[in-house]
């Protein structure tokens, strides 16, 4: 998960907010890599037996890969996954690094 959340970091910060509007191809990456965040976070949920739809990071990641997933490309709100694009990735590796410590890779 560390490996995905950089690689958001990597292409979001590969351009900026102009290119993301701009480039669907690139702002299409920013989705996948979000939609495979979330099935790691979901995967990690059910190996360690946490409530998934309760416990947090896992259920904002899973709601996140959820919006998506399971929408159509014009309904799909592309400024909130710009913006978490932009504030999430590295408060959520900072999160489960907390929560998982310096025992497990993920």
């Amino acid at each position: 998960m560390r490996e995905l959340l950089g690689s958001i970091i990597d292409v979001r910060d590969d351009g900026g907010r102009d290119r993301y509007f701009a480039d669907d191809r690139h702002r299409w990456v920013l989705h996948r890599l979000w939609i495979a965040v979330g099935n790691e976070a979901v995967a990690y949920s059910a190996a360690v037996d946490v409530e998934r739809h309760r416990d947090e990071p896992w259920n904002t990641l899973r709601r996140l890969r959820n919006h998506l997933a399971h929408r159509r490309l014009p309904d799909i709100d592309e400024d909130f996954v710009w913006r978490t694009s932009q504030l999430r990735p590295e408060s959520l590796i900072a999160q489960v690094e907390e929560l998982l410590g310096a025992r497990e890779p993920f």
